[in-house]
């Protein structure tokens, strides 16, 4: 069959159009054995800088030199080549154009492909993303004329596709993008400082050593090797082109241990959930948990579903760097992630649930310890997972969608942050043991200033001890694995000038 063609679009690369394409099915075939042959029906149009030039080639040679060396990379060749190909599918597969009235053809503009159209519309879609100037959430249109036909350019008197929203807002875009790749570094900066603090607190203090802080020095640790992969891939890969053209090896690899990261941060918020509840609603002993289990969930079960991902990224959609999110592969990451937020915040109700009932009345100074906790996870849980949830529904508007990116972008990338705040900085027997520490730094201190200062050093005997307020504190982690069925100790500790605290 004939391929009836036209011309093609105003944009900023070299456009092919093949409008109008009835295509059989022999036609098909010999399109996917070498489907450069049909840009030999086509006619060409060059423009530079949104100015149109026509440009014929004779021969197949010069069709295939300038197809070479004006398409740009490998990789943009084969998806617009993959595109048309589509696109001449669909033609060929979609029925016939059975509306009253005049239309425009089904057509192929050299980057998008349009469907048949009633005469006197518009018709629209999303801008192509093969440019990295083009916003793929803007709009390209393209107008058929009230004669049937498609909307010619005056100045080139050949078919043309409107893409000019599809760069309109470039430099504002760029600024924005600029303003949200230093969030992320400041964001994973801060989270990184925090979370060392935090671990350095509960190392340092031995009375919170406790089953519930491992968990939480597990929880931390993941959270600063998941913004540190974080920042080597902001500078070494998103910043730098050159390597994402490259694609070495080792940009995919650091892909891999990223993903294993952030799926380590979330199920250690799993292992975090599941812990209370236990603690509280199914264990029936007082003996301690097992850690082992939370050491194979938090670190061990990630590696599975990263896996699936790497092998089936590497086999159906090996893009540059694994960098593209337009995949539905990336499920086999995002679902295990959303299931456990989905879990832990099952445990968390019911949690919440059995202290109320429960605990209330009968041991309401271990419930109030409980419910602290909980709380601090009940938080977390829901604002560490929104992105999961919220992503599909980005606003269309660019304000709003602007708005939209700047939330996420806070929520994603200063989650460590975050999670410091609440579960250490925010916590009462941290806040507790500073404080003690402080005080017994101040006595000390005190003390040796008085004893340097003093012109009566023979006063001071090696057996003197000065007396200072006793204070009393609640040490949780050592009532924690009674389940409330014990009332909660209390210690009656004197400060002395002369005591070790650790």
């Amino acid at each position: 069959s004939c391929l009836k063609h036209n011309a093609t679009q105003d944009g900023n690369k070299c456009d092919i159009a093949q409008n109008n394409a009835k295509v059989t099915a022999s036609n098909l075939k010999m399109v996917q054995l070498n489907i450069s042959v049909l840009f030999l029906a086509s006619e060409i149009t060059c423009h530079h800088k949104f100015h149109v030039y026509p440009c014929e080639f004779e021969t197949y040679t010069h069709l295939l030199s300038w197809f070479v060396g004006l398409l740009g990379p490998t990789g943009l060749r084969k998806k617009i080549l993959d595109n048309q190909y589509k696109c001449f599918e669909k033609m060929n597969r979609d029925p016939p154009y059975n509306k009253s009235g005049l239309y425009c053809s089904r057509n192929w503009d050299g980057w998008l492909c349009w469907d048949d159209t009633p005469a006197g519309t518009y018709t629209f879609q999303n801008c192509p993303n093969y440019f990295h100037d083009f916003d793929p959430t803007e709009k390209a249109t393209k107008y058929c004329g009230e004669d049937g036909q498609w909307f010619r350019h005056p100045d080139t008197n050949r078919t043309w596709s409107n893409y000019t929203l599809c760069n309109e807002n470039t430099n504002a875009k760029l600024k924005s993008a600029y303003i949200l790749f230093y969030m992320a570094i400041v964001g994973h900066a801060l989270s990184i400082a925090s979370l060392l603090i935090s671990l350095a607190i509960f190392f340092y203090f031995r009375s919170l050593s406790c089953q519930r802080i491992t968990l939480h020095k597990n929880l931390f640790c993941s959270f600063v090797l998941n913004s540190a992969l974080t920042l080597i891939h902001l500078i070494a890969v998103v910043n730098n082109p050159e390597v994402v053209a490259r694609n070495p090896v080792g940009c995919k690899v650091l892909q891999f241990f990223h993903m294993y990261m952030l799926g380590c941060n979330y199920f250690w918020m799993l292992c975090e959930g599941i812990y209370l509840h236990t603690l509280i609603v199914v264990a029936v002993f007082a003996e301690e948990q097992h850690l082992h289990w939370y050491y194979l969930l938090g670190w061990g079960f990630p590696l599975v579903p990263v896996s699936i991902h790497a092998v089936a990224r590497k086999k159906y959609f090996d893009d540059n760097c694994w960098m593209s999110v337009e995949t539905h592969l990336l499920y086999a990451i995002h679902g295990p992630i959303v299931a456990a937020l989905l879990v832990n915040l099952f445990f968390l109700l019911n949690i919440i649930r059995v202290l109320v009932t429960k605990l209330r009345d009968t041991h309401r100074a271990e419930s109030n310890m409980y419910m602290k906790a909980v709380r601090a996870t009940l938080i977390l849980v829901p604002l560490l997972g929104i992105q999961f949830v919220i992503i599909p529904w980005r606003p269309e508007n660019r304000l709003a969608g602007e708005v939209y990116e700047y939330i996420m972008h806070i929520l994603m990338h200063y989650q460590g942050l975050l999670v410091s705040t609440i579960f250490c900085f925010f916590n009462g027997e941290v806040q507790a043991a500073v404080k003690r520490q402080w005080m017994q730094y101040k006595t000390q201190w005190g003390q040796r200033r008085k004893d340097h200062c003093s012109m009566r050093s023979t006063s001071y005997t090696a057996t003197s001890i000065t007396e200072v307020p006793a204070f009393m504190y609640h040490h949780d982690c050592n009532t924690e694995h009674l389940n409330g069925r014990h009332t909660e100790d209390s210690e009656l500790v004197a400060l002395k000038s002369g005591d070790t605290y650790a």
